[in-house]
């Protein structure tokens, strides 16, 4: 029992004095703690002290430095300025004189431009006009292609302006409505062109367009297809027509064919467009379908025809006049030989003549010097003879 005393007690003592152990310990450590919280107050107040010092003295020296700064710069942006300014005068004038050709050359391209602007307003009215003119014109041409008659006038003048552009005018190598019978009826050509070797051709420019005509003003597709199927169809039939003519057999040796002219390239490029094969079938029967640029060059080519004959006939004349321009001058060399021979004898007695009378006359004439009758220096009757002769004209 005093046993379990004891060892209660100790065991209190134990447990007091280790409370009072970490008491004291606590407290020293608590008392460290508090120093520590002082000594870092401190420092925070000393923090802050610096920072306002720190914060005045940068303050202080910003405040300095600024004033100088600003000071400095104006001086040197004084200086800059100046500089600048008396650069920029002088890049100003510089300038300036760069930029007044060209503006001068602008004040130019302006003038030309503001002329230019009225040319052309002038031109666009001329245009216009020339514009309302052809579309008159070109009302009026539709209106008069409508009357066969008139029609076939301008087919017909349409045809001369080709043959003049070709140049057969100047061969004088076309007729017009030229007339033959044959035992049915009377066949009026439009034109018969006169190729070189005595051959001809026949034109006619009486092509149907009336179909064609109609197929242009209609709007209604359908019945521009009908107006151009019976339009190839007209054209056929005139071929037909053309074909049973045979207008080769009123001139002999003459090519078995006849041109049909389509006096519009419209009216020929629809044709051959719907119809690919008319101008061949055409040709089986012996006719030609023209328009005006292919008959152009058709007519060139008898115009070459026509200038190469020319020309043989021209280098047939200067062969004919050469031969007798020279059997000419073999006759005239002739004659000319027979001068330079009387010219010769001529000469000769002219030599005989002189020699008789230096001989003869002369010798008695000076004993009259001799006696003083005439002056001394007086040659007057003193003669040569003439030591040339006459050229013999050669034949090679």
């Amino acid at each position: 029992m005093e046993q379990i005393i004891i060892g209660v007690l100790a065991f209190t003592i134990g447990v007091i004095l280790c409370s009072v152990f970490w008491k004291l310990k606590i407290d020293v450590k608590n008392s460290e703690i508090k120093n520590i919280l002082e000594q870092k107050e401190q420092i925070n107040n000393n923090s802050i002290n610096l920072k306002e010092t720190f914060a005045n003295i940068a303050s202080d020296a910003l405040k300095n430095n600024n004033e100088s700064f600003l000071t400095l710069a104006n001086e040197k942006m004084s200086n800059y300025q100046n500089q600048a300014k008396s650069d920029l005068e002088k890049r100003h004038v510089e300038i300036q004189k760069l930029i007044n050709p060209a503006i001068e050359t602008i004040k130019a391209i302006d003038n030309r431009i503001e002329i230019f602007d009225k040319d052309r307003i002038r031109s666009q009215a001329s245009t216009y006009e020339q514009m309302n003119v052809l579309i008159k014109e070109t009302s009026d041409l539709s209106k008069a292609l409508r009357a066969p008659n008139l029609r076939g006038a301008w087919g017909e003048m349409q045809l001369r302006r080709v043959v003049e552009i070709a140049g057969m005018m100047k061969f004088c190598d076309f007729v017009e409505q030229k007339v033959f019978s044959d035992d049915d009826s009377r066949i009026i050509p439009d034109l018969v062109v006169n190729m070189a070797g005595g051959k001809n051709i026949v034109v006619d420019a009486k092509t149907p367009m009336d179909a064609y005509i109609k197929s242009i003003e209609s709007e209604d597709k359908k019945i521009k297809e009908n107006y151009i199927s019976q339009h190839i169809k007209n054209t056929r039939d005139h071929v037909n027509s053309l074909s049973s003519k045979k207008y080769w057999d009123q001139f002999p040796d003459s090519p078995e064919l006849v041109v049909m002219f389509i006096p519009i390239e419209s009216v020929y490029m629809s044709v051959l467009d719907n119809d690919s094969s008319l101008l061949e079938w055409a040709s089986n029967k012996n006719v030609i379908i023209a328009s005006p640029l292919s008959l152009l060059a058709l007519l060139k080519s008898f115009a070459v025809g026509w200038r190469e004959e020319s020309m043989a006939e021209n280098a047939k004349q200067i062969s004919d006049l050469g031969r007798e321009l020279y059997e000419r001058l073999s006759v005239f060399t002739e004659h000319f030989g027979s001068i330079g021979t009387t010219l010769g004898r001529t000469v000769d007695a002219y030599n005989k003549a002189v020699s008789s009378f230096q001989s003869r006359v002369f010798v008695t004439a000076k004993k009259f010097k001799e006696i003083n009758i005439i002056d001394q220096n007086d040659n007057d009757l003193e003669l040569k003879q003439i030591d040339k002769v006459a050229k013999k004209i050669e034949k090679d």
